[in-house]
């Protein structure tokens, strides 16, 4: 069975919208498209908000500083460069290092459990069971 090379450019979950490039040109030209439907639709995108991560691979990464320089618009405004983002509740690096997120989700859940103890810890087994369920996991953003 062969399979077809498909380019994915756009992910969008609610309201939230990331977009990939394999270039700084198709960057701009995908934000121009966003521009002119955001102008069609009478709709605004948030440049306070929007921010930008140029991810290269280790064999590229001199190239850090050069790109580091370019200006990425929307809205006719110029977005951030950033070199980490935290998007639907994880950290995401342009190291593609999962470190940050790990220990950001480690320490979420550990205060997490600590709340229900605190709060909790008096109740009978199978309620504060039912609590550590409820309040300690998260399927947030789960399907990506």
């Amino acid at each position: 069975m062969a399979f077809k090379k498909i380019f994915v450019g756009a992910l969008a979950y609610a309201d939230d919208l990331v977009l990939t490039a394999p270039s700084a040109n198709a960057l701009r030209k995908m934000l121009a498209i966003c521009d002119a439907y955001a102008s069609e639709y009478f709709m605004n995108f948030n440049v306070q908000k929007s921010k930008c991560m140029i991810v290269l691979p280790s064999s590229r990464h001199m190239l850090a500083p050069l790109l580091s320089e370019c200006a990425f618009k929307i809205g006719g405004m110029r977005m951030e460069i950033v070199s980490s983002y935290c998007h639907l509740r994880h950290i995401i690096c342009s190291s593609l290092s999962d470190e940050q997120d790990i220990l950001h989700r480690h320490n979420t859940f550990i205060g997490q459990v600590n709340s229900v103890l605190c709060f909790f810890g008096k109740l009978l087994s199978a309620v504060k069971a039912r609590l550590f369920h409820s309040y300690c996991t998260s399927y947030y953003g789960c399907v990506l």
